[in-house]
């Protein structure tokens, strides 16, 4: 969110001025004033006229003022804030799965035409829902992490609106390019574990790059906030890592010493993440780890020159 935003406005049919910050709007007009704490249990409904911003709905108070504002004021108060009327703004274009606590969704705004995800939760899910958006919101500023865009409230759901990603993990990258692949979900997880955060499905299908060829993590709906993060999602990296060299679960028998060649060090690297005891790699010795700085033949490789090739299909496992 931006440090501050003013502009003049109408308020309740009254001439006035707003002003926004991370923890208030304020709309002052003669000598009152009218505040509003930011937060999810603040309610707004956004009207358009030919796809532009008309008027906003605080509540039971109507805010008017010029488009351009009005789009500001939205673009601040993005995911902060509980919207309404999610079904008037994204039509469903395809469904991607569905259980007893929520449905993913792929959707379209009518407004600006612009693909996106929906998570859908069912109301008696609240926990879980608030949960989510909580740890998204605290990793928005992250790259690596897929982005929430909005959060809307009807009578029977909430609604979680996430950028749109369509190009999933791949398994026929080159040896160097699972390098840089490794590389990025390791400092992915050094970030949720600055963050006091367990994903807890650090898994293949969790993996998927935007446009732009960034690795995003997705699939937040088990992810927990814990002030001492365990092992599990370092555990976990070990199913990506067999993944990218197409290997299954089923190749590792670590009580009979089983375990897949894997060149460049490869193989020491997943001995360190499937380790069960005391001596299991973190992620700061994964890091520095000789995987991730060899290549087949154990020569040095200049690893930003390269890039995964990606391919256009869709894979969504959130």
């Amino acid at each position: 969110m931006q440090k501050s935003l003013k502009f003049d406005c109408i308020f309740n049919n009254q001439a006035g001025y707003l002003s926004c910050n991370e923890q208030q709007i304020c709309i002052k007009f003669q000598s009152e004033e009218v505040k509003f704490h930011i937060s999810l249990n603040l309610h707004l409904r956004w009207f358009y006229q030919n796809k532009d911003l008309e008027k906003c709905q605080i509540e039971n108070n109507v805010l008017q003022s010029s488009s351009k504002n009005l789009w500001h004021l939205k673009d601040q108060l993005n995911s902060c804030v509980m919207y309404m009327g999610a079904a008037e703004i994204y039509e469903e274009l395809q469904k991607i799965s569905q259980n007893d606590v929520k449905t993913s969704v792929i959707v379209r705004s009518v407004i600006t035409e612009e693909k996106l995800f929906c998570k859908v939760y069912k109301k008696q899910y609240e926990y879980q829902f608030l949960q989510e958006v909580r740890i998204l919101r605290k990793l928005s500023k992250y790259k690596n992490v897929i982005a929430i865009r909005e959060v809307y409230e009807s009578s029977k759901y909430f609604y979680i609106i996430l950028e749109y990603l369509d190009r999933k993990l791949e398994s026929d990258y080159t040896h160097e390019e699972n390098q840089i692949v490794i590389k990025d979900i390791l400092q992915i997880l050094d970030v949720l574990q600055e963050n006091g955060i367990v994903h807890g499905q650090i898994r293949p299908q969790n993996f998927m790059y935007n446009k732009d060829q960034v690795l995003k993590l997705i699939g937040f709906s088990k992810a927990i906030l814990d002030e001492k993060p365990d092992a599990t999602d370092m555990y976990g990296l070990h199913r990506v890592f067999l993944y990218l060299y197409n290997y299954s679960n089923t190749s590792i028998n670590t009580d009979l010493g089983i375990y897949p060649l894997i060149p460049g060090h490869g193989t020491n690297f997943l001995k360190g993440l499937v380790n069960n005891t005391q001596y299991r790699i973190n992620i700061k010795q994964a890091l520095s780890h000789p995987y991730l700085k060899c290549n087949e033949t154990d020569h040095q490789i200049v690893q930003e020159q390269l890039h995964p090739k990606f391919k256009h299909n869709f894979s969504n496992a959130q």
